[in-house]
C-alpha cells in the first residue's frame, strides 16, 4: 500500500507497518512513522528505535478504509498525541477484546437454545442486554457477529414460541391423564394411557418444565395402575362391594318413582344413574339382572314422567279453552251493557269458574289472566259508573220531593196560624208531623246515597 494515500502525509521518507489481521477483525494493522530528522535537521526514513523525533499514525485497514486510533506528531510538529476513541492507547486491544466478547456471547446463547434449565431465559435475556452496551467498532467481524446475534435471537423467540406450544399440548394430555386416572374401565383406560404417552413423546421438547410435565403425566398413569393393581388384587371383594351398592342404588330407584315431584326426582335418578356408573363390575352373573332391574325402573319413572307431563300439557290445555271461553262471554255482557242483578251474579260466578279453571301453562297462563282482567274490569267499572249515574238521579229526584215537601210544610203552618178553630189546628199540626217524617226519611235517605258515590 502508498503510504501518501493516508490522509495529511505527503512527505516523502515514511516508514509503514502493516499487519494482516483478517482472523481477528477482518482487516490489517497499520502503523505509520513519520517525520524524522538528522542531528541537521535533514528529513531522514524513521527508525523504531532511535531518538530521531518522528511522529506516528497508528490505526487499521478495512477494504482500502483508513480508521485511525491514534495521531503523535513529529517532534519538530510539538509532539501532542490526538486519540479518536475513549480507549487511547488501548484501542486496539479494546476493539479485539469486544469483538471476542461478542462471539463468546453468541456461542453462549447458541448452547442455551436447547437448555432445560429453569434460568436458561433469564440468562439469554441478560446476555441480549450486555450485547447492547459493548461498543461496535464497524468492523467485518463484528457485522458477521451482528447477523449470528440477530439469527440467534430470532431463532430464539420461534424456539420459545414452539416451547409454549409443547407446553400446552402436553398439559392437554395430562388432563386426559387426569381424567383416565378415575377409570374403571382397565382394558380400554390402559390403552388410552398408552395412546397418550406417545402422543407426550411425539411432542417436542417443553423447556425447562418437560420433566415436571412429565412427572405429572406419570403421577397420574401410576396412580391407574395402581388401582388397576389393587382392583383385580382384591377383586372378589370389590365385585361384592359392587353388587350391595348396585343394589342400594335399585332400592332407592324404588323410592324414587314413587315421587310426583318429577323435577326433583329427575335429579335423583340421574345422581342414582352416576353412582351405578361408579360401582363397577358386579361381575357377569350379577351384572346383567341388577342392570336389568335398575333399566326397567329408569324406563317407568320416566314412562310416568312422560305421563304425567303429557296430561298436564292436556289439562292446560283445556284450562286455556275454559278460560278463552270465560273472556269471550265477559266481551259478550260488556258489550250489552246489562248491569242487572242476573248478569252481576253470573259476573261473580265467572271468577269462580276461572279459577276453577286451573293453570294454562307458563306461555299463555298471564296472557290470559290479563286480557280476562281487562274484560272485566271494563263491566265493573261500567256498572259502577251506571250505579253512580243510578244514585245521582235518585238523589236528585229525592231532593226535588224534599222540597216539595217542605214547601207543603209551610203552606201547613200559614194555615195553621190563619185559622183558629182548635180541631183544624190540631188536623193542621197532624199532618205537619207526618209531612216532617217524610221529609226526614228524605233527608236520611240523600244523606246515605251521597256517601255511596263514588265507593
Amino acid at each position: 500500500m502508498d503510504w501518501k494515500e493516508l490522509k495529511d502525509f505527503d512527505e516523502k521518507f515514511a516508514k509503514i507497518n502493516i499487519r494482516k489481521r483478517e482472523g481477528t477483525f477482518g482487516g490489517s494493522v497499520v502503523e505509520v512513522l513519520y517525520g524524522a530528522k538528522d542531528a541537521d535537521g535533514n528529513p531522514v526514513m524513521p527508525r523504531e528505535d532511535a531518538e530521531d523525533g518522528h511522529g506516528r499514525w497508528f490505526g487499521i485497514d478495512i477494504d482500502g478504509e483508513h480508521i485511525m486510533f491514534s495521531l503523535q506528531k513529529p517532534a519538530s510538529e510539538g509532539g501532542e498525541i490526538e486519540y479518536t476513541t475513549d480507549s487511547g492507547d488501548h484501542a486496539l486491544e479494546d476493539m479485539i477484546a469486544a469483538i471476542d466478547r461478542k462471539q463468546e456471547i453468541c456461542r453462549t446463547m447458541a448452547a442455551l437454545e436447547d437448555s432445560t434449565d429453569a434460568d436458561a431465559e433469564e440468562k439469554f435475556e441478560a446476555l441480549k442486554q450486555e450485547w447492547e452496551t459493548i461498543k461496535n467498532w464497524n468492523t467485518p467481524k463484528e457485522a458477521s457477529n451482528a447477523a449470528w446475534f440477530n439469527r440467534l435471537v430470532e431463532s430464539h423467540s420461534t424456539h420459545q414460541e414452539e416451547i409454549k406450544r409443547n407446553i400446552a399440548d402436553k398439559q392437554t394430555i395430562i388432563e386426559k391423564a387426569k381424567e383416565l386416572a378415575e377409570s374403571t374401565s382397565w382394558k380400554e383406560t390402559q390403552a388410552a394411557f398408552e395412546n397418550l404417552r406417545r402422543e407426550f413423546r411425539d411432542i417436542r421438547s417443553a423447556g425447562s418444565m418437560e420433566d415436571e410435565l412429565w412427572a405429572q403425566f406419570k403421577e397420574y398413569s401410576n396412580a391407574f395402575n395402581a388401582k388397576r393393581k389393587e382392583y383385580f388384587a382384591n377383586l372378589d371383594q370389590i365385585r361384592a362391594a359392587s353388587k350391595v351398592k348396585k343394589e342400594e342404588i335399585i332400592e332407592q330407584a324404588k323410592e324414587v318413582i314413587k315421587s310426583t315431584n318429577f323435577k326433583a326426582a329427575g335429579e335423583k335418578m340421574n345422581e342414582l344413574m352416576e353412582e351405578w356408573k361408579k360401582a363397577g363390575s358386579s361381575g357377569r352373573e350379577f351384572d346383567d339382572g341388577l342392570w336389568a332391574q335398575f333399566s326397567e325402573l329408569r324406563k317407568t319413572f320416566f314412562d310416568n314422567r312422560k305421563a304425567f307431563f303429557s296430561e298436564m300439557r292436556e289439562t292446560q290445555k283445556k284450562s286455556a279453552e275454559i278460560k278463552n271461553k270465560l273472556i269471550d262471554e265477559v266481551k259478550e255482557i260488556v258489550e250489552k251493557s246489562d248491569f242487572s242483578k242476573q248478569i252481576t251474579e253470573r259476573m261473580k260466578e265467572i271468577d269462580k269458574e276461572w279459577k276453577a279453571a286451573g293453570f294454562s301453562g307458563k306461555d299463555s297462563n298471564d296472557t290470559l289472566w290479563e286480557t280476562f282482567k281487562e274484560a272485566k274490569n271494563k263491566f265493573w267499572d261500567a256498572k259502577h259508573e251506571d250505579s253512580q249515574k243510578r244514585f245521582k238521579d235518585i238523589i236528585t229526584r229525592k231532593e226535588e220531593t224534599l222540597k216539595k215537601v217542605r214547601a207543603e210544610i209551610e203552606e201547613l203552618q200559614i194555615k195553621e196560624y190563619e185559622t183558629e178553630d182548635f180541631d183544624r189546628i190540631r188536623g193542621i199540626q197532624k199532618r205537619v208531623e207526618e209531612k216532617r217524617e217524610v221529609a226526614d226519611s228524605l233527608a236520611n235517605d240523600i244523606k246515605e246515597l251521597n256517601e255511596k258515590l263514588d265507593k
